[in-house]
């Protein structure tokens, strides 16, 4: 079944490189969500976040920079995504660049601005001087209007140009209430090292093309948000740039693309981890478990371009075996076959993922917990009590007489016995060990 987007207004921010964009979207998120360099424009994707203001929720969308002239492979790529974008929007906010005045681009995305016939703010932007305040005159011939004035540097004129945003959303709609915007989606995070097929996959999933997708390895430099419901179940499915080995690391977005795409997993509640099935789990894979493994997050091994190893006369179960062979403390974790090419066994991964989140939830009661604590033969010391801290995932505390007899082992014997009984297979489960107080 085709995922439901939610249906939140969406603002797109559009405009030739280098003129802010992607700095303004980080100073209404009051974050860095986007990448910005100074010596050049590096978003590539439309990156999506929820903006709330003055009472009123809407989606904001940043956009690669339009770039007419040039027509190699990746830059007509970028440029489908912002029609796309254009297409989808609600309405755009139109950055220029004050510093350097209209330039024919500008004229230029005008024209495809006016045929789109949508509502667009004229925002001007680096109008950081008085001098540059007088030069305003200039931008009425592009015919959005009066001109906002803005420095997404230093945050000047963006609680005006918001108010704006919100004074349009008002006018479309007097209840722009988002279906299921008060329900907390569930967190995907799609991870994999890069060219591994996880634009693809979520393109699959979506059921449209909303990431750019391209054979040069490291397309998606940024974690882009998605919001869909599928079966009344929400989601964000999280897109991130491919991690790659520490030795690959040549430039300082590609390393922060990475630090990035860890910070996705600490926020994501299930990680879907794309393995390219001809070439199976390499010390890249191992590397990102670890990294999910070290943060408790439930995974799904999503092994993706099954119809190339199944040309070759590779078998499931074979594979399977040689994968919960080599990586310890998978937990029992799902391994899903699939295709994001030939859109197979995509929904199973999302299926998988919810069952996961849904179980990390969970609550168990003490008196449930005790039942099975009683039950267990543990010699080390002598096991008094147990209560759930936490859940996502489920933590327990037990109360002992010696903590400090517990081995390690000891403590993973434990572990998996309470995942077995409590149904928790492939969930990261935490136990603790605190020492009982006699009272004197």
């Amino acid at each position: 079944m085709k995922p439901t987007k939610y249906n939140f207004h969406k603002v797109v921010i559009v405009g030739r490189p280098n003129v802010g964009k992607s700095t303004l979207f980080n100073r209404i998120l009051q974050r860095r969500k986007a990448i910005v360099e100074e010596f050049g424009p590096t978003t590539r994707d439309r990156i999506g976040a929820i903006v709330k203001w003055s009472g009123k929720t809407f989606e904001l969308i940043d956009t690669p920079g339009l770039n007419f002239e040039k027509k190699e492979n990746l830059s007509m790529l970028i440029e489908k995504q912002i029609m796309l974008g254009i297409k989808e929007a609600d309405q755009l906010i139109f950055v220029c660049d004050a510093i350097s005045g209209i330039l024919q681009m500008d004229y230029k995305i005008c024209e495809m601005l006016r045929k789109a016939d949508k509502n667009v703010i004229l925002a001007v932007n680096k109008v950081d001087s008085r001098n540059l305040m007088q030069k305003m005159s200039n931008f009425y011939s592009l015919g959005f209007g009066e001109p906002m004035t803005i420095s997404s540097l230093h945050g000047l004129g963006i609680g005006d140009l918001l108010d704006k945003v919100v004074t349009n959303i008002v006018r479309v709609s007097a209840d722009t209430k988002s279906a299921g915007a008060s329900r907390e989606p569930i967190k995907l995070a799609i991870i994999g090292k890069p060219n591994v097929g996880k634009s693809s996959f979520v393109n699959g999933i979506l059921d449209e093309e909303r990431i750019t997708v391209s054979d040069i390895p490291g397309t998606t430099r940024d974690s882009i948000d998605t919001y869909f419901e599928k079966d009344k179940k929400s989601f964000t499915i999280i897109d991130t740039a491919g991690i790659r080995s520490k030795a690959k690391i040549k430039d300082a977005v590609t390393y922060f693309s990475i630090l990035r795409t860890e910070e996705t997993i600490k926020r994501s509640d299930v990680a879907v981890i794309l393995i390219d099935a001809p070439l199976g789990i390499t010390k890249e894979e191992h590397r990102i478990i670890d990294i999910v493994q070290k943060n408790f997050k439930p995974f799904i091994l999503a092994i993706n371009k099954w119809d190339l190893a199944e040309k070759e006369g590779i078998k499931k179960s074979g594979y399977e075996k040689v994968i919960r062979e080599n990586i310890r403390f998978m937990y029992n974790a799902p391994i899903v076959f699939m295709s994001a090419l030939k859109k197979s066994n995509l929904v199973e991964v999302v299926d998988k993922a919810y069952e996961l989140a849904e179980k990390s939830r969970k609550n168990f009661s003490t008196s449930d917990l005790n039942s099975i604590l009683k039950a267990v033969d543990f010699n080390p010391t002598k096991l008094y009590s147990i209560r759930q801290m936490r859940n996502s995932p489920p933590d327990f505390e037990i109360i002992v007489k010696n903590p400090e007899d517990i081995k390690s082992t000891e403590k993973s014997h434990l572990v998996n016995i309470f995942r077995k009984k409590l149904r928790l297979e492939g969930i990261p489960v935490i136990i603790k060990f605190r020492k009982k107080e006699f009272k004197l």
